[in-house]
């Protein structure tokens, strides 16, 4: 995983130095707080362009269209490449900061965790802690002989001498005897590993198990049967009951009976059965000796380390993706912000020109009138952007560069694509081709069903906004149930 990191940033890095000498006329006159991450468009632009990339992603029409739609009055084009740069930088910045971090995680993990053997015991009543360690066992004879794994110990806290246990033996020693079986179905025939339980629930009780062999039973409760004959063999195991001062041993005999294991098991019981038989003989020193050899074979120890740089990795790459998703579902968002806008515009661009007509303004005038009266608010009070009056200003450039009035109407139809706008482009073209003198009160009755609709537009939206604010309520409603229920289950266990 670490050399993956490495290849990515150091790929990262040399796109980034090459594209510091390449000069962009569009990235010249950027606003860079709209694009904060301007100083990686270089490298996102050289990048897509050497993959390919840039002209597969500019022929996405559904995209261009939709920026186009958002950025009326700006270079359609450069809008568009923009968009993939900013999308494609946000994508490296977290593929590259991700990756960052993974190689830090994989450095910080590539350090051996081997030691000298010694194990340091916890403190008395810190209670037992459980290591999991690295083993590995070479064969001194055969060096191609090895076997490695991992085993957890048991750590036991430095104890007490002398320190004895208490009563409630009539209920402990049956239930001690029935989940000392285990897998075993009678004492009388044990041929599965006991069950050494180490504590009585909900009576204080530690139990300490002392087998008569330690040749049959270890002191965890592994059955040492491998070579024992088809007869049985008996034997005995103590467990002794510690609570406080007191302190009872309780026999129990068993019968042994023997199991076929393989290789690897054998080794492995042998281990634990060294590792019990060591742990019980320091019992009250600070610190204990792990077994060096088994048999022939050699064992080194190590701790494992959770190396989570994978991981981190992982989630770099899902991120990127996802917000390379989110960035198109952003533009749908626009999307629907610019159609409401225009909706809820339209019944005053329909009465604006009725008003202007009716004082005896042309179309043409008329058109010229509010896309004026809009630029010049606009630029006075640095107010919102409007959709439908941003297109109105591109219709009447377009009618000063000379394009017909019925082309320039039709087309502002359809750039904006929306049903009342272009009933409201017929109509003028309309009046232009055929001539209409009824058209004052076409567009009164327009207005009338316009602002009937926009009635209808702001209930739907005040509906949505409803809808959305279900989930926040939904949240209390779950945190206020968990402040009322909680203290009412606690005080019932009381």
């Amino acid at each position: 995983m670490l050399y993956v990191n490495i290849i990515i940033i150091v790929f990262i890095l040399y796109f980034y130095v090459i594209s510091l000498r390449r000069k962009d006329g569009l990235l010249l006159d950027i606003d860079r707080k709209k694009h904060r991450l301007y100083f990686l468009y270089h490298m996102a632009g050289l990048l897509l362009k050497k993959t390919g990339l840039e002209k597969r992603l500019l022929k996405k029409t559904s995209i261009s269209r939709k920026i186009s739609s958002l950025y009326i009055s700006d270079h359609h084009d450069n809008q568009i490449k923009l968009y993939w740069y900013q999308k494609t930088s946000l994508f490296l910045l977290i593929i590259f900061v991700f990756s960052c971090i993974s190689m830090i995680t994989s450095l910080q993990t590539m350090t051996s965790s081997s030691f000298d053997n010694n194990i340091i015991r916890p403190n008395e009543g810190e209670g037992t802690s459980r290591l999991r360690l690295q083993f590995r066992m070479e064969n001194e004879n055969d060096k191609e002989d090895i076997y490695e794994d991992e085993i957890t110990i048991n750590n036991k806290e430095r104890i007490y001498t002398n320190e004895e246990w208490k009563k409630l033996l009539e209920k402990a020693i049956p239930y001690l005897e029935k989940e000392m079986l285990g897998q075993n179905e009678a004492f009388n025939y044990v041929d599965k590993d006991l069950n050494f339980i180490r504590e009585i629930p909900n009576t204080g009780i530690s139990v300490e198990w002392v087998p008569n062999d330690y040749r049959l039973i270890s002191g965890s409760g592994r059955v040492l049967n491998e070579n024992m004959n088809d007869e049985g063999t008996s034997t005995q195991v103590m467990a002794i009951l510690k609570y406080e001062d007191r302190r009872v041993e309780h026999t129990i005999a068993l019968t042994l009976w023997p199991v076929e294991l393989d290789k690897a098991t054998l080794l492995y019981r042998e281990l634990n059965s060294t590792l019990d038989i060591r742990e019980k003989e320091s019992s009250t020193s600070k610190d204990w000796q792990l077994p060096k050899r088994i048999g022939e074979y050699l064992i080194t120890w190590e701790i494992p380390v959770n190396n989570r740089s994978f991981r981190v990795f992982i989630i770099g790459i899902i991120g990127s993706v996802l917000l390379w998703v989110f960035m198109d579902k952003t533009l749908d968002d626009k999307m629907k912000i610019r159609k409401n806008q225009m909706l809820l515009d339209y019944p005053d661009i329909i009465n604006k020109f009725n008003l202007l007509v009716n004082a005896g303004m042309t179309i043409r005038q008329a058109w010229s009138k509010i896309s004026d009266d809009y630029r010049s608010s606009n630029r006075l009070n640095k107010g919102q952007k409007r959709y439908v009056y941003e297109e109105m200003q591109v219709t009447l450039h377009e009618l000063k560069l000379g394009v017909p009035e019925v082309n320039a109407y039709e087309q502002f139809g359809q750039r904006i694509g929306l049903m009342p706008y272009m009933k409201f482009s017929s109509m003028l073209v309309q009046n232009l081709k055929k001539g209409n003198k009824n058209m004052v009160d076409l567009l009164k009755q327009e207005a009338m069903e316009a602002f009937q609709e926009r009635k209808e537009i702001t209930k739907r939206l005040g509906e949505e906004a409803s809808t959305k604010l279900l989930g926040p309520m939904m949240i209390m409603l779950l945190i206020v149930l968990i402040i009322i229920l909680i203290p009412a289950f606690i005080s019932f266990q009381i």
